[in-house]
């Protein structure tokens, strides 16, 4: 089977409740114009980050800062507003910045990792999680993402030590529960795993991702009954979880009902159209009803999607077989005993 799913935290909004559109771009604009006051400047700043308007809010810091260059929370929140928006490299020049006005500065290390991490630099990620906390002890989303990076280098006890100190920080922390859940299943400890991932469903039961997570764990310990439950509900709530869908359909695989396999089969593939496994899953529940056409024409579909995955052919062949085509089945036989070596 394959593995269940990290799930990060949130990069965090750049305030609190979404504001309502009209009155809060209102109160956005007043607030820009006493952005002379660093406070304001920032405020305006997340207000129109929440409405989409990022460019707004990036001429809002740049304002600020040319009033007040060496405070820390205009720079640093510049420069994540320009990370999230790929500005890279202006990014960078801004962290810098904060960093030498503001070397202590927890809020800015974090998104110093968040800043690394979307630019694959695992090593740096780890290091600004690192300092965040050690500067700030009680910074759940830290833990979190510093145990993640942890994970990604390799060193899995210490990814275990972090989410472990998130979860004493904050026990109502489901991505520390279902990370942890992960990082147990990965390692063997099966009821360990499951019991962190019902724990992330009990603190967060509106996450599909939770649910997913859960429902693997429990597909993979063949406790079929209980994994269809929570799988069907990780689709309710979010029914272009394909993860989701690919699992329910390998269980109902396992038990015989093909119809409801193809069912989620093509539910998942309007999302994930290229999605190789998918259709090679697809064809698997079609043969065994028999579908001949229709599971050739998944299998070939898979094959050209997975052209390394000896499976799709040797199934091709069982079904070229069924269909009276011997030169295509002793073909797909062939390939796939060459993929196998």
């Amino acid at each position: 089977m394959d593995r269940a799913f990290p799930i990060p935290v949130n990069d965090g909004a750049l305030a609190g409740a979404e504001p309502a559109h009209a009155e809060s771009l209102t109160v956005a604009e007043h607030l820009a114009r006493g952005a002379a006051d660093p406070e304001h400047a920032l405020q305006a700043a997340r207000i129109f980050s929440l409405e989409g308007q990022r460019d707004r809010a990036i001429e809002i810091l740049r304002q600020g800062i040319l009033a007040h260059p060496r405070h820390v929370g205009l720079l640093s929140t510049l420069a994540d507003l320009l990370s999230r928006t790929g500005s890279f490299e202006e990014a960078d020049l801004a962290f810098r910045q904060a960093a030498e006005y503001g070397p202590d500065d927890p809020e800015t290390w974090y998104r110093r990792g968040l800043h690394a991490a979307r630019q694959g630099q695992a090593d740096a990620a780890l290091h600004a999680y690192e300092e965040t906390v050690r500067l700030d002890s009680g910074r759940v989303r830290a833990w979190v993402n510093l145990g993640l990076a942890r994970a990604d280098l390799g060193d899995r006890r210490g990814a275990v030590t972090a989410l472990e100190r998130a979860v004493q920080a904050d026990p109502s922390c489901a991505e520390a529960h279902s990370n942890l859940g992960v990082l147990y299943h990965e390692g063997g400890m099966r009821a360990e795993a499951v019991a962190s991932f019902r724990r992330a469903v009990a603190v967060a039961p509106d996450s599909s991702e939770a649910h997913f997570n859960l429902g693997w764990a429990l597909l993979a310990d063949q406790e079929l009954e209980q994994a269809e439950g929570v799988l069907e509900s990780s689709v309710r709530l979010d029914p272009a979880n394909v993860e989701s869908l690919y699992a329910l359909a390998l269980l109902h695989l396992r038990v015989g009902k093909y119809a409801r396999a193809v069912a989620s089969l093509r539910q998942a593939l309007e999302q994930r159209p290229e999605d190789g496994r998918l259709h090679y899953q697809l064809g698997v529940a079609y043969n065994r009803q028999d579908a001949v056409d229709q599971a050739i024409l998944s299998l070939e579909t898979a094959a050209r999607l997975c052209p390394d995955d000896p499976r799709p052919h040797h199934l091709l062949g069982v079904a070229y077989d069924k269909k009276e085509l011997p030169v295509l089945a002793r073909e797909a036989y062939r390939r796939a005993a060459a993929l196998n070596g």
